[in-house]
């Protein structure tokens, strides 16, 4: 159904770093129709706000689902509202409120109300996109040369650039899906909880070794993880290591044991020259950039997630230009 104040009048929309309307008899601006099609290079879409103390401002959306946030500079109290008729999401009142329109799988025209609950202007952005269909994601990690790059006189240096907003985002609001498997003894991962904390690396077990000579090392490391699997069987991982030592070897004999249950393998290149069979079936990344791409293409996270973990690491210190993320997008649709 089509509720009576809506405006049968189509209006083209320009799509581009902001979105442009047009504006119907009943004061709402017409977003159009989104939907999770790779080939619509709209998404996420993005529309700016600008609202006194007390104001609203209403959007239409034409979907089955999608999910709506408040991205800003200032930190002014804002609360998003989505309804249909008897369906309604409310979010939080917070500087990034968050909502999402679950729905029923039905095409509807929603209404999406932007409120500025502060006490200043709202100069903000509203990023709408469509969440991705995925039960929750396991996350097992090694440490060293994939997150933890190698160690300075001034001690632990921050990790590579993206790889915390990367397993932030994977990991999603409920903690608990991160696993770390090293080859470091107890007494070596002493400071690592602490450097997480303080880089904002998700919190999670760390499994630890009794030694680093590949021959120990490759199967304690397969005898954890699999001890991983075996105790979340319905739960799909994404693995993440490194070429320094015999993480994709460990990966491979892991897949072999477990297929069903591997969404994704990346391995960080760290050394100059990587032979093909060693990464076969597998992501060889040179960065967190290309990671999140491919995740998105992946349909693991959302192309707006995708290109926040790219933009924090370009933000960390990664060497990428905004037209080489525009590419890296494009790649994995």
């Amino acid at each position: 159904m089509t509720p009576s104040g809506y405006s049968s009048r189509r209006c083209a929309i320009l799509f581009a770093v902001c979105l442009g309307a047009c504006v119907g008899e009943d004061g709402i601006e017409d977003l159009g129709t989104i939907s999770d099609d790779k080939s619509d290079t709209a998404l996420p879409k993005t529309v700016t706000v600008e609202l006194e103390p007390g104001e609203t401002k209403r959007f239409r959306i034409t979907t089955a689902t999608f999910v709506a946030t408040v991205v800003q500079d200032a930190d002014v109290d804002a609360e998003l509202a989505v309804k249909h008729y008897a369906l309604s999401y409310a979010s939080e009142v917070s500087r990034e409120p968050h909502v999402t329109a679950t729905g029923d799988g039905t095409v509807r025209n929603w209404t999406l109300t932007v409120y500025n609950r502060g006490i200043d202007t709202l100069d903000a952005q509203v990023v709408i996109d469509i969440p991705s269909d995925r039960s929750e994601i396991g996350i097992v990690s090694d440490i060293d040369k994939t997150v933890l790059p190698p160690e300075t006189a001034a001690g632990l240096p921050p990790p590579y650039p993206g790889i915390a907003a990367l397993l932030r985002t994977l990991e999603g609001d409920a903690a608990g899906d991160v696993h770390y498997v090293t080859a470091r003894d107890p007494s070596g991962v002493v400071e690592i909880p602490d450097w997480m904390a303080m880089h904002d690396v998700p919190a999670g077990p760390i499994d630890t070794g009794i030694g680093t000579q590949p021959w120990v090392a490759q199967p304690e490391k397969v005898r954890d993880i699999s001890r991983i699997f075996d105790t979340q069987a319905q739960q799909k991982f994404v693995l993440f290591g490194d070429t320094s030592h015999r993480d994709p070897e460990v990966y491979k004999d892991v897949r072999t044991a477990y297929p069903m249950q591997i969404s994704a393998i990346f391995i960080h290149k760290v050394n100059a020259t990587v032979a093909a069979t060693r990464v076969e079936g597998m992501h060889l990344i040179n960065n967190y950039a290309e990671a999140a791409a491919i995740c998105f293409g992946q349909d693991l996270i959302t192309e707006a997630q995708a290109r926040d973990v790219m933009e924090t690491a370009q933000g960390e210190g990664l060497a990428i230009t905004a037209a080489e993320i525009d590419a890296l997008i494009d790649a994995a649709r």
